[in-house]
């Protein structure tokens, strides 16, 4: 898949920003799904870990199982 297909795609992706200040810097670890929405895994010595098994897991399990669904819906 090239780059552009992989973000079409309805695949959960590990991505990372870099965040500077004047007290340091980070890198952030985040896992941005299909729809744009962004989950943020931190910036600790586990972050990076924490964000391939987050994917992993929605990408197993397909986006179906995380629709939001009003109260009562199956």
């Amino acid at each position: 898949m090239t780059d552009l297909e992989t973000l079409r795609s309805p695949l959960a992706l590990v991505a990372h920003r870099q965040i500077h200040s004047d007290c340091g810097g980070a890198t952030v670890f985040c896992v941005v799904l299909a729809d744009g929405f962004i989950v943020d895994c931190g910036s600790d010595g586990y972050s990076q870990k924490r964000a391939m098994i987050l994917a992993e897991a929605v990408n197993a399990f397909g986006p179906d199982k995380f629709l939001m669904r009003k109260g009562g819906e199956a």
